[in-house]
Parts: C-alpha cells; sequence; structure tokens
C-alpha cells in the first residue's frame, strides 16, 4: 500500500503513524477483544467496536473480560478496557461514524464465533451500512480452531455459508478418519491448544491488521542487488495475493484451507 500526498500524487508520503490507523471491530468474542486491546498497546487509539451481546460465562473463561461486568454489553465493558490499558486511546460503538474507504487507514475486522457446539452456531454482531471498499478482514473462531480470510472489500466479506462451510473444513482437518476412540468429535473450547491459539492468533490478526496500513515502514527502500526472487509455486503466494487461500491455525499448526467452491464470495481472492 503506498500513501500519495494530496498535493503532488506522484510523490510518496511518510507512512501514516499508528495513532492514525482506524480500526472498525464488528463482533467482540474474546479472540477480537484480544485483538482489540493488543491494537490499543501497540499505539492505535481510533477504534470502533461493535457486539451488543452480553458478556458471557465463556467471554470471562476464555478472554480479558472481567467476572465483575459479566451481563453488561461486550462493546461497553471493551471500551473500559481499552481506556485502562491506553489513556490515550478514544473508543466508541458507532459504525455509522466510521469513514470510507477514501480514508487509506481505515480498515475492518469482521468476526465470527461458534459459542456452542453445533456449527448452526455460528454467530456474529449484526452488518451495518458501510462503504463497500473497506478493506475487510474477516475471521472466525471455533474452539481451539481460528481461520482468517485475505484481505476483501467489505462487499465481498465471506457469507454466511461460506463461513459454515470453512468451520467444517476445520473441523475434518483435525479429525481423525476414522475417529480414535475417546476423540470428541467437537472441539473443546478450553485448554491447552485453545489457549496456545488464540494467544498466537492475536498477534497474526492485529499484525495483519497493522501491516496492511504499515507496510510502507517495512518496504525495502532500494532494489536489492542480484536476481529477483523466484515465484513462489502456484497457491502459496502473499496472503493478499489472488490466489489466496483461508488460513487454518490450531495450536502451532497452520494448514491451507479452500474457500467453498459452490459460493461466489471467494472469487474477491480466487479470481474467476
Amino acid at each position: 500500500m503506498t500513501h500519495r500526498c494530496p498535493t503532488a500524487p506522484e510523490e510518496p508520503c511518510t507512512p501514516p503513524a499508528l495513532d492514525e490507523l482506524r480500526v472498525l471491530a464488528l463482533g467482540l468474542d474474546p479472540l477480537t477483544a484480544a485483538v482489540c486491546l493488543a491494537l490499543a498497546e501497540a499505539g492505535v487509539c481510533l477504534l470502533n467496536v461493535r457486539d451488543p451481546a452480553p458478556v458471557g460465562t465463556a467471554d470471562v473463561r476464555h478472554g480479558p473480560y472481567p467476572a465483575e461486568f459479566q451481563g453488561q454489553p461486550r462493546e461497553l465493558v471493551l471500551r473500559t478496557l481499552l481506556r485502562r490499558r491506553s489513556p490515550r486511546c478514544a473508543p466508541l460503538s458507532a459504525p455509522e461514524l466510521f469513514p470510507s474507504a477514501a480514508v487509506p487507514t481505515a480498515v475492518v475486522l469482521h468476526t465470527w464465533s461458534v459459542p456452542g457446539d453445533l456449527v448452526a452456531d455460528l454467530a456474529t454482531a449484526s452488518s451495518p451500512d458501510l462503504d463497500p471498499a473497506l478493506p475487510t478482514l474477516s475471521v472466525v473462531r471455533d474452539g481451539g480452531s481460528v481461520v482468517v480470510w485475505p484481505l476483501t472489500d467489505w462487499a465481498h466479506r465471506p457469507c454466511r455459508a461460506c463461513v459454515a462451510s470453512a468451520v467444517r473444513d476445520a473441523r475434518r482437518a483435525f479429525r481423525g478418519s476414522p475417529p480414535t476412540p475417546g476423540e470428541p468429535l467437537l472441539p473443546r473450547q478450553d485448554g491447552t491448544v485453545a489457549v496456545l491459539t488464540r494467544t498466537v492468533a492475536t498477534g497474526e490478526i492485529a499484525g495483519r491488521l497493522l501491516s496492511h496500513v504499515l507496510r510502507d515502514d517495512a518496504a525495502p527502500r532500494a532494489a536489492p542487488s542480484g536476481p529477483p526472487p523466484a515465484r513462489p509455486p502456484s497457491g502459496t503466494q502473499s496472503p493478499d495475493g489472488p490466489e489466496a487461500c483461508l488460513v487454518l491455525r490450531r495450536g502451532l499448526t497452520i494448514l491451507p484451507l479452500a474457500p467453498d467452491p459452490r459460493c461466489l464470495c471467494s472469487l474477491a481472492f480466487t479470481g474467476p
């Protein structure tokens, strides 16, 4: 992502500061709440968080929500935690005030979760009316597994059917065939693997959001000497590339996950 000066579009500007990043987080399950707190700790001040669902027992057990806030709206509690974590952070819960894609530092984090045992329990916050061109990172958490989509625009974010299909594929990927005797058929919400997944995924997702806007800081200032690097084989390009696939994480294991071929949502990052 190259930032251009408004008065001289041909000249690149200095990359924006962290406090210029604007993040809209939709769906504040324990993973997304932890991501928002990590962003605030990194210096992000403009966080717009939306999820009126009450803080439940699982949120307290598996996330940063304190027990004394159980029953209160997630968005209200998270705003309190964000202000405690970073006094400079000015969180709000007003998606209607989120800027359009004309602001290059705006990005959406859209999170789904499976709070129960069945894929049909899939839940997220209601989708507001946003600029269709807004960059959007979609995530689904299911027990000890997290699936992350390539960055798309808001209009081409995965639909509910695509997310449900990804959850089923993720469960099959880590289930023995045939199942091992005594192996649970449904993912465990707690346990060492789930804690490890949430810890690692929190940093990865926060890093993806930061790098989307600040990637110029890590870009080389001059072309390196020697031959150009070899093109990666098909299907292994950058997560933002046209052949990118979904990324499934469980603990320290990462697997590529093919999108649902029956849905057109994947055309946003796989091409026709």
